[in-house]
């Protein structure tokens, strides 16, 4: 065993010894070979890196071939380049230190040399290997192609929810096919582009396909195209091989999108390989096209999208984009603007115009502008040629010749043409083949058309199939195909050529088509032997068709001459025998158009609103026709017998407004339409349907289309002629009930699809003879209104399947649309309480619903059910309007319902409280959500609404959201606080903020806001406000509001935006403070209009909050504003009252008129800033006006006169009277491009100058050669004429075409018979009271050039060309007035009294309206030759051969008077036989003037007075007759409301025998009463009373029966019978506005105002009483028992008032001006005991009031003493008792500023001592005989303001100022004193006894005059530096100055003896004496008494 172990463990260590050694042996190898393993590390090196080389060789030419790089092969390069890179580090680290030697270089370096020898050795093996795994067969591959995608994609908001929706649909299983259309260069291409990039970048499919298919598509390529994007390589040479290989490919993609663009017809999908549908429900197919049709037709698409034109707001972005910076240059903007316009919205011209016109100076975007313009040449050039080229192809495309010329047709016609012209055009021009009828041809053609709109040639203007529009650029290239390619010649509004074309260019074209083109002169004859169409629409009346124009057009088929005026029609038209279409419409045609019956082959004849009096017999000869129209031929009273009979085609007959006698002799019968057996369509006016002939409707039933009116004097209303909406209409306005209408009448009516029923009389239901179901299926328009016996609708339940539109107007009766059941509803409802709709109506499809002047007080019942209210939930519309009784319109949970309503008027509603009523029920329900109202309403209008307190309320914690409204209006809710009220559970309060909005209601999509007129609103937005408000809001309106404190309260910093805002009205509101917080100030960006007018605003822009940093300079940028107004903001301080700067760089309209201390003009050395900068802003200005202060200062000289050199309308406003600069027209000579001047309100006293006068300025006027047009309005200051005699109008203004001249009240005439305008065309004067006549008839013959004159509502106007006396007779010639206008006239008795000639050559167009005492138009000659009318109304007119006897019927007939505003009532005219006999209009009189009627006893009954809905002004003056002016009448019992809604002014004058306004027990209800003027009418003695009242009752002149809520101004003057006003305890609603009040000579008057009145007059500012010899005081006493003022003053001395604790207080904040004058038994303002207080008092005037002995005395206060009584005392009674406080006393009338006291005999004092005048300028006292002095010491030294002192005829005044006991020197300073009088006083010694230094230091005039007594001015030191005379009298001075006031005074007296000195000195000691001893005794008598 040891053997063996020790043998095992031999050989163990044997081969331990072995193995040790190879070891050992392989590192020493290392060490010995290293030089070896480097040298071979180098070659295998080089070896790798050759073979790298090689590689990338290879990989450069696949990458070059387009492949991609096989994994594989990069990896091996990475790993390559990365082993060279490490190996060379290492190794020749190492082989640097192998080099080095060990032992001072005695022994080489072992270890660096192994372990470099090592490291070669591992690097070679690495190299082999990767030597060895280089050897690729192929580098690379060919993968799929990425797209190309265009980083550069559009992206615009008009088109995110189209593609958004792509996207949606492209992940929906079941939609396989995708389409999008649109016109070529829409963007469509670019839309799918973006497609294909997101579906790519998203990875939402595996392959994604883009291939254009064009319009000629090869399935070859397109297969080619998607198989190189797949990376499928097809070899098969057939395309059925293809496509099998394609198909497969395909199919093994799980999901793939194929985007085929540009299909222009119907593309094989299998045929090109592309699986689809059920296929292959992972393959989803994207289309475009041109066209529709080959989308949903061609391709099979269910999912189509049409792709519109951009906005203007986009388009203009885009283009800027595409052009650059450069448009925003001021010089260029306006311009690059219109060229964006007219690329009308095409990306693809908008970017190939912008980059074209890119950094191009101004002259080429002009030339652009131009040629887009007009671009009518055959090669336009204003368009690029890609656009050109792509329309083109789509114009090419259409299958079919017609078709491509109905296309061009509608391209010339454009959008403003209608669809039954198009047709007329088309059937003569003989388009429409294989059709037999006019109803088959209007099929035909609207097929046609739509495909034209499917292929996006033509535009769908709206849901009308009838109507269209064309692209602007679509247009551009139609018209020149249209010339080049089919000889058809076009001209239009825009072209201005004026000469015809040449013979060789007119005898090619084919079409004449002239759509009121300038060419001013027509060739003898057309030359053109192919025309087939001719058309011409002319509004040059001048412009004439020869005699043979047509002669060598005989192939004419379409001939249309509408709007030309013929005298006879050309002869040579009778040639035309191949001419089937014939219009000649809204012309003159002369009296003969029989040559029309010669055209046999005329199909169509069209004459509609032309003047044919008569349509002849020889009409009868066309035996072809199929259409008449003579629709709205006003003067077409005959059709000649037989000639419709003989019309035997005629299918479509009109004769829609016209007033054809029927039946008549020799006359056509309503009997020959039954003849007609083609006929389908018949519209026709009826007066009587009893009239016509028996079994005539019967024979109408044939009729698939017809509008018959039945009814005298029916007005056919344009917008229901027009009307094509229901193809069978009915309208009668019937005397009597439908059931005794013929029986073929009530056929049509079942058959009836529009039905209008008017004044239905015995019928209370309406339709009870259309009831059954049948006669209801039709129906689609029910309208009836006026039925006053009315009411029900309808007998019984019933459902209307079609109707839409529901009209119940003016019916007064009625109680519900149908009965209810007798054990139902009315069983617990009064019959007035019922609901309008119940659920036994059904209207299914109803969208229109319009309520108005209904008395129901529900429209739906509040517990209707849901189900039952869903037969509403299509309504889109409702329109509710004067339901005075509705109470709320419906609840919450029906409202949910509205889903589709889109708009929602309610007006007029005055008992209407809220809108919505929310239920209880759901207080509870969905608490955190947003309630979501009318999810689609658009427009809400709330207006009128007098009780109206919320749209809804909030009893629920949701916000409440209007998610589509774009437009809110509300206007004249006087109760409104807010938009949701909120509500607690048992009542509605108001919302204490009074915000319109808050954090309750939301509008995400409001655009526009109008508020106006809300009296209770003090805020329209509080902060915060719900999320999304308001983000879209354009246009703010706010007018009106006089609480309004604040639009945004507090600052919103950010929570709600207004970046939007484009325009912003704010107007009369003065409460108003400032009009913008600065955060959103700052961020108006878009803001482009801002007005505020009439406002208090103190600041335009808020400062900043508390804690911001106020030295922090604001920047406000207004970038896009171009319109500023800032106008009446008297109170205006600053823009911004932080430092801030401001930017208007596109500004070019400003208006500042009255802004206050605001700085509005300035350089930047002005300090504080201005708002402009004079150099930065007006050079850019191309619009502005100025207030006369303004225009001072700018002509002041401080501004370059070149500053204005580009402004082209300038307007100067004055301050009515107020203003202090008188404007110069010599101030224009700065304006080198002015085209507009208007002047208002200036003192203009003379408007120009005679060439030797000069200006104020001492310039002369120069020639104004740039003004076009004046408009001059309110300068009263022009009296009798515009200018002085000799004044060379022609010379100062050479230019001027248009002068309007407004609202100049003194102006009689024009000017004198110099005055010339050369170039005058347009004369407008209008509302100049004062005018004459317009001028002489010397000075009219220098209107040569006038073409329009208008003169309207000068009311004293008697003719407009003046007659001199002994003048001879004139010629005068108006060469080219076309259009006379003489409106509201009612003094006019002719338009020239003198027998003069008259011609007008060139007259076409006469208006005489309002004109009553327009007799006759001339006496002398006239000629008009072109005139054929004098129109006296809305399309009315009249004609009997010339002007005179036109105007002379006229006025016999008394017609043309309907439409009168302004009427003029006078004795022995016509207007009085007009009034009498009730022709006229009441519902349209606004100004009704009733002057010297002798014979009127009154002016209305109360029927007639309902009817005064406009009056606005009711004069009354002399009229010794008239005893009342509404009297109710014997029949009108059931009327006991006369309500006048805008009476603004009643003036009563000079009526003697007038005793009742109203008369009868009615009340007189004027909601707008501003004004009463009573004057001269002495048995006037109330407004309303319900019976006569004798002069000795005790009558109250208002009483309960009238209402006048807005009432501002009372004046009643010379009423003897009054004895009271008011009642003593006043209970009605009205007064509480009143601002002015003046009452004189009113003799049985005790007082004037009730007590309980006072508290009513918190806003009167004027209190005027004169000459009432009654009045005892001014305010009556509180009950009738208590002591009046007779009974206190007789008990003065003995009687003892008793007074109770409390205090009696009047205050009258409002009070500026008060006037007591010549009131002899006033004794003070009111008999008891009481303080008034007069904050706001600045004027007052006290006039003989003899029996006030004091003028305001102290409280005396009696609240100390003991028990429930006070002691009982005598009280001498002031004018006004005051507080009691000494200190509040002095401030009683510490606001005066005017105080004038005279013939006051017993007022002994005039203030008490206390009283301070710190701001009184005037004061004035005379004849006040018992004063001793005027004032104290400390009163006059508080006098610091007064400029004028008077004081005369004051017979005891012995010193103006007394003196104190006190000795003590001080100085009294009359700071602004200028002038003083002392006149008349003979007691007078000095100015002032005292010891005082008396300063004037701006006195220069001083008036003494009779003063015997004064010897010297004052006893102290005075001071009068300015003083240099002393006067006598006025102007007159007195002796010599000498320097000083009392050295003249004392010079001045006559000499006297020393000894009469010292007598007259003891005397007046003697005087002193006696007069101190009587005071102390009258001092302790009181004393006395008192205790």
């Amino acid at each position: 065993m040891e053997t063996v172990a020790t043998g095992c463990a031999t050989n163990v260590c044997s081969e331990a010894a072995k193995g040790i050694f190879q070891e050992a042996k392989r590192h020493i190898r290392y060490v010995i070979i290293y030089k070896k393993n480097v040298e071979k590390f180098e070659e295998k090196r080089k070896t790798l890196i050759a073979k790298r080389t090689s590689v990338e060789q290879v990989v450069d030419v696949a990458k070059r071939n387009g492949e991609k790089i096989k994994d594989d092969v990069l990896d091996w390069h990475n790993r390559v380049d990365k082993v060279i890179i490490e190996a060379e580090k290492e190794v020749n680290a190492l082989e640097v230190k192998a080099m080095s030697k060990c032992f001072s270089g005695l022994c080489p370096n072992l270890k660096s040399r192994y372990r470099l020898s090592r490291k070669a050795e591992e690097a070679v093996t690495t190299f082999d290997a990767l030597i060895n795994e280089c050897r690729f067969q192929q580098v690379g591959y060919r993968d799929v192609p990425k797209p190309m995608v265009h980083t550069d994609f559009e992206t615009f908001k008009s088109r995110e929810k189209l593609f958004n929706d792509i996207m949606e649909s492209l992940k929906v299983s079941a939609v396989s096919m995708i389409g999008v259309y649109g016109m070529p260069g829409v963007g469509k291409s670019s839309l799918v582009g973006e497609v294909q990039r997101q579906a790519q970048e998203t990875k939402s499919f595996n392959s994604v396909v883009l291939v254009t298919v064009s319009e000629s598509p090869e399935v070859f390529k397109i297969q080619a195209q998607i198989a190189d994007q797949l990376c499928l390589n097809l070899e098969e040479k057939s395309t059925v091989g293809r496509a099998g290989r394609l198909w497969e490919r395909l199919i093994q993609e799980k999901n793939v999108l194929i985007i085929l663009d540009d299909l222009w017809k119907k593309l094989d999908l299998k045929e090109v390989g592309i699986p689809f549908g059920s296929q292959h429900k992972g393959c989803k197919i994207l289309l475009t096209s041109r066209d529709k049709n080959v989308l949903s037709n061609g391709m099979g698409a269910t999912n189509t999208s049409e792709l519109g034109v951009l906005d203007d707001k986009e388009a203009w972005v885009f283009f800027k984009k595409m052009a650059g910076d450069c448009v925003e240059r001021g010089d260029l903007r306006l311009t690059a603007i219109e060229v964006a316009k007219r690329c009308a919205g095409l990306p693809l011209a908008i970017s190939t115009v912008a980059r074209a016109l890119q950094n191009k100076e101004l002259f080429v975007w002009k030339d652009a502008l131009r040629q887009l313009q007009r671009p009518y040449s055959e090669h336009p050039s204003g368009i690029s040629a890609e656009v050109y080229k792509a329309i083109e192809l789509s114009f090419n495309q259409l299958p079919n010749d017609p078709l491509k010329q109905i296309f061009l047709i509608c391209s010339i016609l454009r959008r403003d043409s209608v669809f039954k012209y198009l047709l007329r055009y088309v059937i003569g021009l003989g388009l429409i083949k294989g059709v037999h009828t006019l109803e088959e041809a209007q099929n035909s053609l609207l097929t046609m058309m739509n495909a034209l709109k499917e292929a996006c040639l033509l535009i769908h203007k709206d849901t009308n199939e009838k109507n269209w529009d064309v692209h602007d650029l679509t247009y551009i290239v139609a018209k020149s195909v249209a010339s080049k390619d089919y000889q058809m010649f076009s001209l239009g509004m825009p072209d201005d050529q004026t000469e015809w074309l040449d013979g060789k260019s007119t005898k090619k074209c084919n079409q004449f088509w002239l759509l009121y083109p300038t060419i001013n002169k027509l060739p003898e004859q057309l030359n053109c032997p192919q025309l087939t169409h001719f058309l011409l629409y002319s509004k040059d009346h001048s412009l004439t068709l020869p005699a043979d124009f047509f002669k060598e057009a005989t192939n004419l088929k379409v001939l249309d001459l509408s709007c030309m005026q013929f005298s006879s029609l050309p002869s040579s038209i009778c040639l035309l025998t191949s001419l089937s279409t014939l219009c000649l419409d809204q012309g003159r045609l002369g009296d003969n158009i029989t040559i029309i019956g010669g055209l046999k082959s005329l199909e169509i004849l069209s004459l509609f609103r032309s003047d044919i009096k008569i349509l002849p017999k020889e009409i009868g000869q066309l035996v072809k026709l199929k259409l008449l129209d003579v629709s709205w031929c006003g003067y077409l009273k005959t059709i000649s017998a037989g000639v419709l009979s003989s019309l035997t085609r005629l299918e479509e007959l009109y004769m829609g407004g016209t007033s054809i006698q029927w039946g008549q002799s020799s006359t056509a019968s309503l009997i020959e339409l039954n003849k007609l057996s083609r006929l389908s369509t018949l519209e026709v006016q009826i007066p009587d349907a009893k009239a016509a002939p028996h079994d005539f409707f019967e024979g109408l039933q044939k009729l698939g289309c017809y509008k018959i009116f039945i009814g005298e004097e029916w007005e056919w209303e344009w917008e229901c002629f027009c009307n094509c909406q229901y193809s069978r209409t009915i309208n009668l306005r019937l005397s009597t009930s439908i059931s005794d209408l013929d029986r073929g009448i009530k056929k049509l009516l079942k058959k009836t699809e529009d039905l209008h029923l008017d004044e239905l009389k015995g019928e209370k239901i309406a339709l009870q003879e259309l009831a059954d179901e049948e006669s209801l299926s039709s129906l689609k328009n029910l309208h009836i209104q006026n039925g006053l016996d009315i009411e029900y609708i309808i007998n019984g339940e019933n459902e209307f399947p079609q109707l839409q539109s529901l009209t119940l107007q003016s019916l007064p009766q009625l109680i519900s649309f149908c009965p209810q059941h007798e054990t139902g509803a009315t069983s617990s409802l009064l019959l007035h309480e019922l609901p309008l709709f119940s659920e036994k109506i059904s209207f299914p499809r109803l969208k229109e619903l319009w309520l108005k002047s209904i008395n129901v007080t529900r429209v739906w019942h509040n517990q209707l059910s849901t189900t039952s209210f869903r037969t509403y939930d299509k309504l889109t519309t409702l329109k509710i309007e004067g339901c005075g009784s509705l109470k709320h319109v419906f609840s919450s949970s029906m409202a949910k319902c509205l889903v589709h309503l889109t708009d929602f008027e309610i007006i007029g509603c005055n008992c209407l409280k809220e809108i919505i009523f929310m239920e209880k029920i759901e207080e509870n329900t969905e608490a955190t959500m947003t309630l979501s109202l009318f999810p689609r309403l658009k427009s809400l209008e709330l207006k009128d609404l007098q009780h109206l307190i919320g749209f809804c309320s909030d009893s629920q914690t949701q916000v409440i959201e209007f998610p589509a409204m774009n437009s809110l209006k509300i206007h004249n809710c006087s109760e409104l606080e807010g938009f949701i009220c909120r509500s607690s559970v048992e009542d509605i309060s108001h919302i204490s903020s009074q915000a319109l909005f808050h954090n309750k209601v939301a509008f995400p999509s409001l655009e526009e806001i109008s508020i106006s007129y809300l009296r209770k609103l003090k805020m329209i937005w509080e902060n915060p406000l719900p999320p999304n408000s308001f983000p879209k809001l354009r246009e703010i309106y706010i007018e009106g509001l006089p609480n309004l404190n604040y639009i945004w309260k507090n600052d919103p910093k950010g929570n709600f935006s207004f970046k939007n805002l484009r325009h912003l009205f704010v107007g009369i509101c003065w409460s108003l403070k400032n009009v913008f917080p600065v955060s959103v100030a700052k961020d108006l960006s878009q803001l482009s209009d801002l007005r505020i007018i009439w406002c208090g605003v103190e600041e335009i822009v808020s400062k900043v909050g508390e804690g911001s940093d106020s030295e922090t300079t604001v920047t406000f940028n207004f970038d896009q504003l171009s319109s500023l107004v800032l106008w009446g903001l008297p109170n205006c301080k600053c823009f911004y009252p932080v430092r801030h700067i401001t930017k208007w760089p596109m500004l070019e309209e400003l208006e500042a008129f009255k802004c206050g201390k605001m700085k509005i003009f300035g350089t930047q050395l002005d300090s504080p800033p201005p708002l402009f900068l004079v150099e930065k802003v007006i050079p850019k200005l191309q619009r502005l006006a100025l207030g006369d202060d303004y225009i001072a200062m700018i002509n002041g000289g401080r501004f370059s006169s070149s500053l204005f050199q580009e402004i082209k309308a300038f307007r100067v406003q004055g301050d009515r009277g107020k203003s202090a600069y008188d404007f110069q027209i010599s101030f224009l000579e700065r304006f080198n491009n002015l085209e507009l001047l208007c002047i208002s309100n200036c003192e203009i006293k003379e408007l120009l100058y005679t060439e030797g006068d000069t200006c104020s300025n001492g310039k002369n006027v120069r020639t104004l050669s740039t003004i076009r047009k004046i408009e001059l309005s309110g300068l009263h200051n022009l009296k009798d004429c515009l200018w002085k005699q000799d004044v060379q109008v022609d010379h100062i203004l050479p230019n001027l075409e248009t002068l309007e001249i407004h609202n100049c009240e003194n102006l009689v005439s024009l000017g004198s018979s110099s005055a010339s305008f050369q170039n005058l065309t347009t004369l407008k004067v209008w509302n100049c009271s004062g005018m004459k006549y317009l001028d002489t008839c010397v000075a009219v013959q220098g209107l040569s050039q006038l073409k329009k004159l208008i003169i309207g509502e000068c009311i004293s106007v008697k003719e407009i060309v003046a007659s001199e006396k002994n003048k001879a007779m004139c010629h005068i010639i108006f060469s080219r007035l076309e259009s006379l206008e003489l409106v509201n006239l009612p003094r006019l008795k002719s338009f020239c009294s003198g027998n003069h000639t008259f011609g007008f050559p060139c007259l076409q167009e006469v208006i005489v309206s309002g004109c009553p005492e327009l007799g006759i138009f001339c006496k002398g000659v006239i000629n008009a030759p072109l005139l054929q009318s004098v129109e006296y109304g809305r399309d009315k007119g009249l004609w009997d051969g010339d002007v005179n006897s036109t105007v002379q019927h006229l006025h016999s007939e008394k017609v043309g008077y309907q439409d009168t505003w302004y009427f003029v009532l006078s004795e022995f005219s016509k207007s009085i036989e007009i009034w009498k006999e009730k022709s006229l209009d009441f519902n349209n009189i606004k100004v009704l003037e009733v002057e010297e009627c002798n014979s009127l006893e009154f002016i209305f009954s109360v029927s007639m007075a309902l009817e005064l809905v406009q009056l606005t002004d009711l004069k009354v003056k002399k009229c010794p007759m008239m005893k009342y002016i509404i009297k109710r009448g014997a029949e009108e019992t059931t009327m006991d409301t006369v309500w006048l809604p805008k009476l603004g002014t009643i003036i009563l004058e000079s009526c003697s025998e007038l005793t009742i306004f109203c008369m009868g027990n009615i009340t007189l209800q004027c909601p707008f009463l501003k004004s009463i003027e009573v004057e001269d009418c002495p048995k006037m003695n109330a407004m309303a009373s319900p019976r006569e009242v004798g002069g000795g009752e005790n009558t109250l002149f208002f009483n309960d029966k009238v209402q006048f809520p807005r009432l501002d101004c009372l004046i009643i003057v010379d009423i003897g019978n009054c004895r009271k006003i008011w009642h003593d305890n006043v209970t009605m609603g009205s007064f509480y506005e009143l601002t002015f009040l003046r009452v004189r000579n009113c003799e049985s008057l005790s007082n004037i105002l009730p007590f309980g009145m006072v508290e009513r007059l918190q806003k009167l500012e004027t209190l005027q009483i004169c000459e009432c010899e009654s009045v005892e005081q001014i305010i009556g006493p509180e009950d009738d028992h208590r002591l009046n003022s007779n009974e206190l003053h007789e008990a003065t001395s003995t009687v003892l008032i008793e007074f109770k604790s409390t205090n009696i207080k009047f205050v009258f904040p409002k009070i500026r001006k008060l006037k007591f004058r010549t009131l002899p038994k006033l004794k003070g303002f009111y008999s008891k005991l009481h303080t008034t207080e007069w904050p706001s008092l600045k004027q007052l005037k006290v006039r003989n009031c003899s029996m006030v002995e004091t003028f305001a005395r102290e409280y005396i206060n009696f609240r100390e003493t003991q028990g429930e009584r006070q002691p009982l005392i005598s009280v001498q009674q002031p004018l006004f008792w005051v507080t009691e406080r000494e200190e509040s006393f002095a401030e009683v009338l510490y606001n005066l500023e005017i105080l004038q006291v005279m013939e006051c005999s017993r007022l002994m004092d005039l203030v008490p001592t206390s009283v301070s005048f710190k701001h009184l300028t005037t004061l004035k006292v005379s004849k006040c005989h018992g004063f001793r002095n005027l004032v104290t010491f400390t009163t006059a030294k508080s006098m610091v303001q007064l400029k004028t002192m008077s004081v005369k005829d004051c017979q005891m005044i012995e010193e103006i100022i007394a003196s104190t006991t006190d000795e003590v020197t001080d100085v009294i300073v009359f700071n602004q004193l200028e002038s003083l009088e002392l006149d008349s006083l003979p007691c007078l010694s000095r100015f002032c006894s005292g010891n005082y230094a008396l300063v004037f230091p701006m006195l220069e005039e001083v008036i003494i005059g009779q003063c015997p007594k004064m010897e010297f001015f004052t006893m102290g030191e005075l001071t009068t530096p300015m003083l240099h005379g002393l006067q006598s009298t006025k102007g007159k001075y007195a002796g010599r100055w000498e320097g000083d006031l009392n050295a003249t005074i004392q010079n001045l007296l006559p000499k006297r003896s020393k000894a009469h000195i010292v007598f007259q000195y003891i005397a007046n000691t003697v005087i002193v004496v006696v007069k101190v001893a009587i005071l102390v005794y009258v001092y302790y008598k009181r004393q006395w008494k008192e205790q």
